[in-house]
């Protein structure tokens, strides 16, 4: 039995309810952030419940709980599905209200989920993934691809056209044609001692704890990524709440490097894996 956190009580996710006047659903008017828990414990909740804020305030909705409450509530919901090691999700609705798209008055609705979650097979971990670029552009003025809201749409969709195309993972991209993230996390590309974090997409707190784990090793910088600079690196990975680390050895048909993980994922990875089951939380 999976349990889901509802406004304060826990119930049986086969029971959990969400009106079908909540805009949430009717709009996707909401957001949501995702953490994970190692060796029982929370993985940098503060600054997971600061993203989510972040995101809340960006669509004018007042989480109404406090990063305490919040923190007492997950801690809950991973207990009471006996989580030692698994995928968190906070979802805050702006509420039931009418059909239409007002939003006065309404209370918001929060939701926590405790489960298993790994989106690429474990064997590929240290052999790397294959990954095209999805069509789609992102709007950098568009809270959806700028936050996790409820509409990820976009999100979905690049997912779609990555198994299309027998891949498991797709590079985002803005209307400039530069990469600026992936469908699971923040993107890396290594050429060099220079490590660029590719900016425009919805952060991850994961990619934070990367750019820690390197800090004293390469040269870091933020930036757009055009597909010509992929292309010629030596090496591209992507860290995120879900995935980890995992590097992207061919994009679009062409080997990235040798075509195989390369030292410096190999290194991050590693280094990941140290800090998540450190207890440094």
């Amino acid at each position: 039995m999976s349990l889901v956190w509802v406004n304060g009580t826990l119930v049986d996710k086969l029971d959990a309810r969400v009106s079908p006047f909540d805009h949430g659903f009717l709009y996707g008017d909401g957001v949501w952030e995702h953490l994970r828990v190692f060796g029982g414990a929370l993985f940098r909740a503060p600054e997971h419940f600061a993203t989510l804020a972040k995101a809340a305030s960006a669509l004018a909705i007042e989480v109404p709980l406090s990063s305490a409450e919040l923190l007492a509530a997950v801690e809950a919901t991973v207990r009471a599905n006996g989580r030692t090691e698994g995928y968190v999700r906070v979802l805050v609705t702006r509420g039931p209200g009418t059909i239409g798209p007002d939003p006065r008055k309404l209370e918001p609705q929060v939701l926590i989920t405790a489960e298993e979650y790994q989106p690429f097979p474990q064997e590929l971990y240290g052999h790397g993934l294959h990954a095209v670029v999805s069509p789609q552009r992102l709007d950098a003025d568009n809270p959806a691809h700028q936050f996790r809201t409820l509409n990820q749409l976009h999100v979905v969709r690049a997912k779609q056209h990555a198994l299309r195309h027998g891949c498991l993972e797709s590079l985002l991209q803005n209307r400039n044609c530069e990469i600026v993230g992936a469908t699971e996390g923040v993107l890396f590309a290594v050429k060099g001692d220079l490590l660029t974090l590719a900016s425009g997409a919805a952060w991850d707190d994961t990619g934070a704890a990367v750019i820690d784990s390197t800090a004293d090793r390469f040269a870091l910088v933020e930036d757009p990524l055009r597909l010509e600079q992929l292309l010629a690196a030596d090496e591209v990975f992507v860290a995120g709440t879900a995935c980890g680390v995992i590097g992207v050895v061919r994009i679009g048909g062409t080997d990235i490097g040798r075509g195989i993980e390369g030292p410096v994922t190999r290194t991050v990875r590693e280094a990941y894996s140290r800090i998540t089951q450190s207890g440094l939380k």
